[in-house]
């Protein structure tokens, strides 16, 4: 019987931390994580862990929590607080019930949407790096999440600076 050169679990491993990252295989568009119901939870990067959850926002320890919601339906906007405009922003999104899920990021336009699913509860993780001048440190920033009627989502949003710490 032969041996498999790299275990299943490293396999298994590298593919959840790639799709909840929302790597797409480089088109530049966000890809949906595998919808699943399992109450375990789903790694994603060492600053973010993403729980199958739409009652509790998803947990974040990677820095500063900015903006959260958890159980939720429709749409909401919520401030992020601190501005945007300088290291990474990382948005955790779950949802669950039949339709589509919409998250934007102002002033930077970022957005993605995120497909859920009835019965089940859907993820994913983005993050931004805002390094580079796409805006001023600390302008004034919003998170607006849109979803079909029937979807219940949470939603946590991160900051990090770019030596690791939160900004004060």
């Amino acid at each position: 019987m032969r041996t498999p050169s790299v275990s299943a679990a490293a396999v298994c491993a590298a593919a959840a931390v790639l799709l909840a990252a929302g790597c797409d295989g480089g088109s530049g568009r966000a890809a949906p994580a595998p919808v699943t119901s399992s109450p375990a939870p789903v790694t994603g990067t060492p600053a973010a862990k993403v729980y199958n959850s739409v009652i509790k926002a998803p947990v974040f320890t990677g820095g500063e929590v900015v903006a959260r919601a958890a159980n939720a339906t429709g749409g909401r906007e919520m401030e992020i607080n601190g501005g945007v405009g300088s290291g990474s922003l990382t948005v955790l999104v779950n949802c669950e019930g039949k339709g589509e899920l919409t998250v934007t990021v102002e002033p930077l336009g970022f957005s993605f949407p995120l497909a859920c699913v009835a019965g089940q509860v859907s993820t994913i993780g983005n993050e931004m790096n805002m390094n580079g001048g796409v805006a001023p440190p600390h302008t004034p920033g919003t998170v607006r999440v849109t979803a079909s009627p029937g979807v219940r989502w949470a939603i946590t949003v991160g900051h990090q600076n770019v030596s690791g710490r939160s900004d004060p």
